[in-house]
């Protein structure tokens, strides 16, 4: 999975269908051309503007010294604004457009209807105060995690939002009515994190830049007593809260073919998960027990575990987990996977930062931001035990010395979200860069899971398939709780309990899961329904190419379209 769940700014609106092969591929007109980037900077700026946490995340810096200003008048204006734009879209002569600008077209036309459907038919400003919590901690997070400007001028911008951050719980307090009790209980215990990540931060950022010290922990001090004071406030009002997250289907099937570009809705999308759930269990029953045959018959020879060093430590796990990620860059290029170009930015591994360890209980990827020079990606994985005690130290030595953690690597690093994220940062359009279609960056990465067994990444006696497949048979049941808990056909009990039921026995695990898929509807069907897009598109693509296919050719002419929905990279591709 990606980093932070982003709910502000979010990908896609069919507007129109068009013929793959009935428009050329150049531009047709320059001036059509112009015309729709203006607008597309333009309508992103004024939503960076109403959401100033997405501009930082996105890597646009020009409202890095303030939180979102949502109330009721600034909502109405911006509106407005939104409607305005999509009224210019709907006036530009597509004909004079480009198969690349009417595809861009469609992007920013999706982007402007879904801030619409946040704002107007979920109201996620009056019902998710974790929305609210999610951006204080957001708005301090990403000027700290990118360096791209002198750390005192990120200080700067850091003190001036925990200085906002009294003003805007104020308003959140205001705009919040009868909140779902589920998104309440994760602004509470965001906002119990928040509070200590404000005065640490604070705290390092002063012995750094001392010349802000003293107002950067008066800022935080202040921002923490606002935090307190609605956290005990939401705490007071949950026994009396709803449990009312779900959507409806409507709107859930809205969001599939607004956001996601899909041509099914939640019915078929729920039998989908269903059919594949149960093959895959089949055939993962005979993997595993042809394994568990293989694993007695050799029994009698156990393996020699080489002892791990007295002083192997949680930094040598790190440096593991690091060299790993490095090598695989080496593999895609010499596997003839892709091209590796040479500015894909490097891949860092660190624990998982402490505020988000409720909603991440494994590993996730927080991409480059677009619009950044510097393009450092970060691999988040588990807190590790300092110190390791011996069971521990054998433990991850002995994973380290034997690849175990490849996988993870290959779906959040290289060749997958790490790797995709970063080709698509470059494309060249403005607008194209800023699209994040989680079927398309999801299922590229669960994909990898499986072309990288295909390519020989992993030795043939190791059964590899199981490698992939338990991937895929973990996204089915996620499809199947995606739909059920948004369509409100589970509770947030009901689903977490099928999980452990039909996956494994971990109960706390399975809580933090589905937390997750609660806050973030149709993202956790993204991983399995964009893998099996993309696994038709290169069917297709095959047959077209017929002899001159070539695997690195496709992947490479994939990732240059960046993170747009599939089943527009399949007009592109599939338009000679």
């Amino acid at each position: 999975m990606t980093g932070r769940p982003s709910r502000t700014i979010l990908p896609a609106l069919i507007l129109a269908l068009f013929a793959a092969g009935a428009f050329a591929i150049g531009p047709t007109s320059p001036a059509a051309h112009s015309a729709l980037d203006t607008l597309g900077r333009q309508a992103y700026r004024v939503l960076w503007d109403f959401h100033p946490v997405s501009g930082t995340q996105s890597g646009f810096h020009e409202f890095d010294a303030r939180l979102g200003d949502y109330s009721p008048a600034r909502v109405a204006a911006l509106k407005l604004k939104v409607n305005r734009f999509l009224t210019q879209l709907n006036g530009l002569d597509t004909l004079s457009l480009s198969l690349d600008d009417r595809i861009d077209r469609e992007l920013l036309a999706s982007n402007l209807k879904m801030e619409l459907f946040w704002l107007e038919r979920i109201k996620m400003l009056e019902r998710d105060p974790h929305f609210y919590s999610d951006e204080c901690i957001g708005g301090v997070y990403y000027l700290l995690l990118r360096d791209f400007a002198p750390l005192p001028e990120r200080a700067l911008s850091v003190a001036e939002r925990l200085e906002d951050v009294p003003r805007f719980i104020k308003q959140a307090r205001a705009n919040i009515k009868n909140p779902s009790r589920l998104y309440a209980e994760a602004a509470v215990d965001e906002l119990k994190d928040a509070e200590d990540f404000f005065k640490e931060s604070a705290g390092e950022l002063g012995k750094q830049v001392p010349d802000l010290s003293g107002r950067l922990a008066a800022a935080a001090d202040k921002a923490g007593n606002s935090l307190r004071s609605w956290r005990a406030e939401l705490e007071l009002a949950l026994p009396g809260s709803k449990d009312s997250f779900a959507m409806g289907k409507a709107d859930f099937d809205y969001l599939l073919a607004t956001d996601k570009f899909l041509d099914f809705d939640s019915d078929s999308l729920l039998r989908m998960g269903e059919n594949l759930f149960a093959r895959t269990d089949s055939v993962m029953k005979v993997q595993r027990a042809q394994e568990a045959e293989m694993l007695k018959r050799h029994a009698a020879v156990p393996p020699k575990d080489e002892p791990a060093p007295e002083n192997f430590s949680k930094q040598d796990v790190l440096a593991d987990e690091q060299a790993e990620a490095d090598s695989m860059r080496a593999w895609v290029a010499s596997s003839h996977y892709a091209t590796v170009p040479d500015w894909v930015g490097k891949l860092r591994v660190v624990e998982t930062p402490v505020f988000l360890r409720r909603i991440i209980p494994g590993i996730a990827m927080e991409g480059a931001a677009p619009l950044d020079k510097v393009q450092t990606g970060y691999m988040y994985i588990p807190p590790l035990p300092d110190p390791l005690d011996s069971v521990q130290r054998l433990q991850y030595y002995d994973s380290g010395r034997r690849h175990g953690y490849r996988g993870g690597i290959v779906h959040e690093g290289l060749p997958g979200h790490h790797f995709q994220i970063s080709i698509a940062n470059h494309h060249p359009s403005f607008i194209r860069r800023l699209q994040f279609n989680t079927p398309l960056i999801e299922g590229w990465a669960l994909y990898c899971e499986q072309v990288v067994v295909d390519q020989g990444l992993y030795p043939p006696d190791s059964f590899p398939d199981l490698r992939w497949l338990g991937g895929v048979w973990f996204r089915a049941a996620r499809i199947i709780v995606d739909v059920k808990l948004h369509t409100g056909k589970m509770s947030y009990d009901d689903a977490w309990q099928f999980m452990v039921d039909k996956c494994w026995p971990d109960t706390a695990f399975f809580q933090a899961e589905v937390r997750r898929y609660c806050l973030s509807p149709s993202q956790p069907m993204s991983y399995l329904v964009g893998k099996t897009q993309l696994m038709a598109l290169r069917d297709e693509y095959r047959k077209r190419q017929g002899d001159r296919f070539s695997l690195k050719e496709f992947h490479d002419r994939l990732l240059a379209e960046g993170s747009i929905p599939v089943n527009l990279i399949r007009r592109k591709l599939l338009a000679e």
